[in-house]
């Protein structure tokens, strides 16, 4: 359906977005992991105080779904963030964001194994295009690669935890709403993140901070970054396939990019310009085949 494209559009396009905020807290003296780990603890504090308005009945399907809901969250919302951030650690920024953008291919295997979505050679080849033109956006010519067998391992985990983040929520939206489930993607992994100890290390330090422009940074990562994207992501994927969801969050790095060139005044090789042009070509092609199916099935 068009608009489940034009959900997770809008989930990519915000979410290309969030670099500013990062780059303002880790500015402040905050890693990765403890923006990862406070914004999802902001998250789940926001969800549980409106849980009697929009979740409702969360906690019951949680209980009844455990055994869907807990690896949804484990793998979609912990083990994303987590290798993620430890692939930033080996990796560097660029390289794990570029293993992170193989997503595609993997919610295209886990689809097909799970939920039994075909994908013809048309689709494949839109799938390899969009990650192609990721890999070209980040185009790290001129700049010095870490590269670490294990951080890429764990880098291609990021990716699969994305994937299973699709796939299962895909599985899970049959079951409940898309305000459901995403209570449940946040409030299963709570228990997980206060583990760590640079999660409380992270907390004091932002309980003792004055700066409003912290604190502001925080709220965007969690109500804009966090709760806003999946409020379309998951009525998006409600809607369309989970590969093709996948694919089209691929313009978020695209918006990043653009973004860098308007407001930083960045510089564009023709490299990451052929990026762009494949990103925007197999978005848009994945969703006219989109809307063509949708098409066929209301015939």
């Amino acid at each position: 359906m068009i608009k489940g494209v034009v959900f997770v559009a809008i989930f990519g396009m915000v979410a290309g977005t969030l670099g500013t905020f990062g780059t303002i807290l880790n500015q402040a003296g905050f890693t990765g992991f403890q923006v990862a780990s406070i914004r999802v603890l902001i998250t789940c504090l926001t969800l549980l105080t409106f849980y009697p308005l929009f979740f409702r009945g969360s906690f019951t399907l949680m209980r009844q779904n455990w055994k869907l809901l807990l690896p949804h969250s484990i793998a979609g919302v912990f083990g994303f963030n987590m290798c993620f951030f430890i692939a930033t650690e080996y990796l560097g920024i660029t390289l794990a964001v570029a293993l992170l953008y193989t997503a595609p291919i993997w919610v295209m295997i886990l689809a097909k194994i799970f939920l039994g979505e075909q994908s013809n050679m048309m689709r494949w080849a839109l799938v390899l295009c969009s990650v192609l033109g990721v890999v070209l956006i980040l185009n790290t010519q001129g700049q010095e690669i870490n590269f670490s067998f294990i951080g890429v391992l764990i880098g291609f985990g990021s990716a699969i935890g994305y994937a299973i983040y699709a796939v299962l929520g895909k599985t899970a939206l049959t079951k409940m709403s898309a305000n459901q489930l995403m209570f449940s993607a946040f409030t299963f992994s709570i228990p997980l993140v206060l583990l760590f100890p640079q999660t409380w290390q992270g907390m004091e330090q932002l309980s003792q901070s004055t700066d409003i422009h912290v604190w502001g940074a925080f709220l965007a990562v969690s109500w804009l970054g966090t709760i806003l994207i999946n409020f379309f992501y998951m009525r998006g994927l409600k809607l369309i396939s989970a590969s093709t969801a996948t694919v089209i969050t691929t313009i978020e790095p695209l918006v990043a990019t653009i973004l860098a060139v308007f407001v930083i005044g960045e510089i564009l090789s023709l490299s990451q310009y052929a990026g762009m042009a494949l990103i925007i070509v197999s978005a848009t092609l994945i969703g006219l085949l989109e809307a063509k199916a949708s098409r066929k099935s209301i015939v």
